[in-house]
């Protein structure tokens, strides 16, 4: 049986651990990077260090993720209880890590597909934590985690960052009502956010570049107003596809200019509580994943 010393100069970092347990569960780096909010090639870096220090290779590389080695199989039960005694003595010594709470920000066009979901996961895994959550809009996110008023958001940045982890490209339509065919009128009826921000300004940009007879008919603050003007058949709007509802279809008009892919990211703030974090991070990108591929 090999003999991992952890007493040499280069000692085995609890982080590197981590790493290596997220990666050999998930069975690819890309998988453990999402649940560890963190980037791919971060990561990579991480697991190479612990084979330097190991001495030996831990992973088999091929075309669909990784397998653990020999060597990897006989570190994975001493890194699970190197890692579980080290979050029992910090659970120990700082009761409100797992009693604690989290904040947690997501799009409000999100909080009747996903959120429900979300939450129960939540509740079945951390019973005696709290979720704060704010469901608005994802321009206000970054700021927010900035502040440290978020640990954790769900959001569609207009740019994505280093510490941004992409867990779905979700397929940004036109959506119109299944009753009324408003995007057959001219000028073309629009309902769009009535403040400042990148996809407003992103929607008018293409419908004037396209050369689209348009007016804006309907402005609301929240995804709730848009949603409604648009089932009422008063204007069409942008939705996620995911989002789309009963009463409301995908617009296929021809003349209506496409809107493409918008990543959706996870992002964490610096002093967000580390195993809750990772907890709600690994129950929203599972839950995520359950939207399926793209149409």
């Amino acid at each position: 049986m090999n003999n991992y010393d952890i007493s040499s100069s280069q000692q085995l970092d609890s982080d590197l651990l981590r790493s290596f347990l997220a990666v050999a569960q998930a069975g690819s780096v890309s998988g453990g990077a999402i649940h560890l909010l963190r980037t791919q090639s971060a990561v990579s870096v991480q697991l190479q260090k612990l084979e330097e220090i190991v001495g030996q290779r831990l992973f088999d590389r091929h075309g669909r993720g990784v397998s653990l080695t020999t060597h990897g199989e006989h570190l994975l039960p001493v890194a699970r209880r190197v890692v579980n005694m080290l979050d029992q003595a910090v659970a120990g010594m700082r009761g409100s890590e797992v009693r604690g709470e989290i904040r947690l920000g997501i799009p409000e066009e999100y909080s009747e597909t996903l959120l429900p979901e979300i939450l129960a996961g939540f509740a079945q895994e951390r019973p005696g934590a709290r979720i704060l959550l704010r469901c608005g809009s994802s321009v206000e996110f970054p700021a927010a985690l900035a502040r440290g008023d978020l640990d954790l958001a769900l959001h569609t940045p207009e740019t994505i960052t280093k510490n941004d982890v992409v867990i779905r490209r979700e397929t940004a339509v036109w959506a119109g009502s299944i009753f009324h065919d408003a995007e057959s009128r001219r000028p073309l009826p629009v309902a769009l956010f009535d403040r400042a921000c990148w996809w407003r300004e992103r929607c008018l940009d293409l419908l004037q570049k396209s050369g689209t007879d348009y007016e804006i008919v309907c402005t609301s603050e929240s995804v709730a107003g848009i949603r409604a003007a648009i089932a009422a058949g008063l204007a069409i709007g942008v939705l996620p596809q995911s989002t789309l509802t009963e009463q409301i279809r995908r617009l296929s008009e021809p003349t209506l200019p496409h809107l493409g892919e918008t990543p959706l990211v996870m992002s964490r703030s610096l002093g967000a509580q580390s195993r809750l974090a990772d907890s709600l991070t690994a129950i929203v990108t599972k839950v995520v994943r359950s939207l399926g591929p793209l149409d």
